[in-house]
């Protein structure tokens, strides 16, 4: 690791995938002595290594390969990722660590938006709104007598995670008359009291008493694969899965064993194995709603980030500029 302040002449800070929303950073960081700011179009592979050389403070968002191959490049320069996304598995942690590269995780504002399509989404399988849109749009009219819609009041939420999402998921769920649980073994008592959920010792014992699961959980080595089959043939027969968090958490043939077998209502997907979904493959089952990855990206939520990525980025540049290590 360089031993050159931050804040000395011709020392960067380097975003590799720079967001129109993000416009304010560079006025933001102006106070800051001797830091000279470069946005960058989104940024792979090679490219992105090239990026990390010529950097003091790398910015990235989830999307993007932290892997030892972009750590080595910016090795004996590079001091901080900063990760503008939720989520850390992108980033190669033990890599950054033996080359004394920090990881900075920023709050990138999103939970109020990712909770708020989780309750959506929910509530559009539940009353079946994608085969009505699609049927009305054909001219098409129920005999509404016969619907086999169901209502959000009453149901039983089960969450895995209770964090920033988690529990405004939580907040939101009550607010419709549901009764929710949660599994979260890092989180204290007093959260789970303030989000109005029941705490559940372990996964297991929350499966068989959801009528929807809901995933609000990093993707580590500790929840890949979490859900698989043994999983959802717990879940009551007619639930739903919602997955707004990471893909992996998912065992994506698993889940459409059983969409397909009908034991499974339906899932929302927001998230998956591999992204962009080249080949759609579950994403085009009936009785999934899916969705590209934007349960998080909404106007407020990208000011929210750039406001938050100003605040750790002065912060950190600061730090680093007065000769202070991580």
């Amino acid at each position: 690791m360089s031993d050159r302040p931050c804040g000395s002449p011709g020392h960067e800070i380097v975003v590799a995938c720079a967001s129109p929303a993000d416009a304010g950073l560079a006025p933001a960081l102006a106070r800051v002595p001797g830091v000279r700011f470069v946005e960058h179009p989104p940024l792979s592979g090679p490219a992105l290594a090239a990026a990390a050389a010529a950097a003091d403070v790398l910015v990235t968002r989830a999307w993007q390969r932290i892997d030892g191959a972009v750590l080595e490049a910016g090795e004996g320069r590079l001091r901080a990722v900063v990760q503008g996304s939720a989520g850390l598995d992108n980033i190669d942690l033990e890599a950054a660590a033996r080359r004394g590269i920090e990881v900075v995780a920023v709050d990138p504002g999103n939970a109020t938006g990712v909770a708020e399509l989780t309750l959506l989404s929910l509530i559009a399988l539940w009353r079946g709104l994608p085969a009505h849109w699609a049927a009305t749009a054909r001219g098409a009219w129920p005999d509404r007598e016969r619907l086999p819609d169901r209502e959000i009041a009453g149901k039983t939420l089960g969450l895995v995670g209770l964090g920033r999402v988690g529990s405004r998921v939580s907040r939101r769920a009550r607010a419709c008359e549901m009764k929710v649980l949660a599994v979260d073994p890092y989180i204290p008592q007093r959260a789970f009291d303030e989000a109005g959920a029941e705490r559940v010792a372990a996964l297991d014992d929350l499966l068989a008493r959801c009528d929807a699961l809901s995933l609000h959980c990093p993707l580590t080595a500790e929840t890949r694969g979490m859900v698989g089959a043994a999983e959802l043939a717990r879940l009551r027969a007619g639930a739903i899965l919602v997955n707004t968090a990471r893909g992996g958490i998912v065992d994506e043939a698993a889940l459409a064993a059983v969409l397909e077998d009908g034991r499974l209502a339906g899932a929302a997907l927001d998230v998956f194995e591999r992204e962009p979904v080249a080949v759609p493959g579950i994403a085009t089952h009936p009785r999934v709603l899916a969705t590209p990855h934007l349960a998080g990206h909404t106007v407020e939520s990208h000011r929210a980030r750039a406001r938050n990525l100003a605040e750790a980025l002065g912060a950190l540049v600061t730090r680093l500029a007065v000769g202070r290590t991580p």
